[in-house]
């Protein structure tokens, strides 16, 4: 697949988060708790980059002429049934990682970080 402006774009804004993330390690469990800045940066990085990989497959089922999926977990299912992904275990859990980030976010333990 070719990837048009918009893949694009969400592919260099995943590339840009994990250079960032990279940027800070090595980061322990205790450094996150010990700086709620950086604990904060962390968890934003994770949600961008995994709502880009959402986007990034909700426009593929565009691009495929499909009508759009009403979950991200229904987007990476049926980027797995166009072939488009090989395997949805893992985008799936990252999928569950960001609705747990996102929903109780005010419990979120730096060990899941």
């Amino acid at each position: 697949m070719v990837l048009n402006g918009i893949l694009l774009r969400k592919v260099r804004v995943i590339e840009q988060v994990i250079a960032e993330l990279q940027s800070l390690v090595p980061l322990s469990v205790e450094q996150l708790q010990a700086d709620w800045k950086i604990q904060c940066a962390v968890e934003r990085n994770l949600q961008i980059a995994i709502e880009a990989m959402i986007d990034i497959c909700q426009r593929i089922l565009s691009v495929k002429g499909q009508t759009p999926a009403s979950t991200a977990a229904k987007a990476i299912k049926r980027c797995v049934q166009l072939g488009v992904l090989s395997n949805e275990h893992p985008y799936r859990r990252t999928v569950q990682f960001r609705d747990f980030m996102v929903h109780p976010y005010e419990e979120i333990s730096p060990n899941l970080l």
